[in-house]
């Protein structure tokens, strides 16, 4: 991402209202997938800050990427244990934007759109990778290093 895009997706997440930003998103949320709702067994309103803090911290990182990469691997991760799988990157994708432009209104434009979309994919695509285990074929080939080969 450049610096640019990183700027509007920064100053643009500062101008929501947290709590409205939360709740909107979950009830659009789960009104495009139901069956993502046995996921969120805590207090949503608990959840809604949790998910904030987590969006600030990663897009707050998008200018340190050396420190931001590990948060969001670990996020990624928790969110594995959580019930989360790869296809419902997109679900949330789609209501973080539809919240977002919900929130900003006019000032939602084409270059803000294009600035999240890329910086959700970026960060989605990390999150993803860090849940995906590494495949045998990879130990074979020497891409990763063996479960055991710290035991030899």
């Amino acid at each position: 991402m450049n610096l640019a895009a990183i700027a509007l997706v920064q100053e643009t997440l500062a101008q929501v209202e947290p709590m409205a930003t939360a709740v909107t998103f979950y009830d659009r949320l789960f009104t495009l997938d139901p069956t993502l709702r046995p996921l969120f067994t805590h207090d949503l309103e608990l959840q809604g800050v949790r998910f904030l803090a987590a969006l600030q911290v990663a897009v707050g990182g998008l200018s340190e990427p050396e420190t931001m990469v590990t948060a969001v691997k670990q996020l990624g991760k928790r969110h594995l244990a959580y019930g989360v799988r790869p296809e419902h990157y997109h679900t949330f994708g789609e209501a973080l934007f539809w919240t977002l432009e919900q929130q900003l209104g006019e000032r939602w434009t084409p270059a803000i759109t294009a600035a999240w979309s890329e910086a959700y994919y970026l960060l989605a695509g990390l999150m993803k990778e860090a849940a995906t285990p590494p495949k045998v074929e990879d130990w074979k080939l020497g891409t990763l290093e063996s479960p055991t080969s710290h035991l030899f």
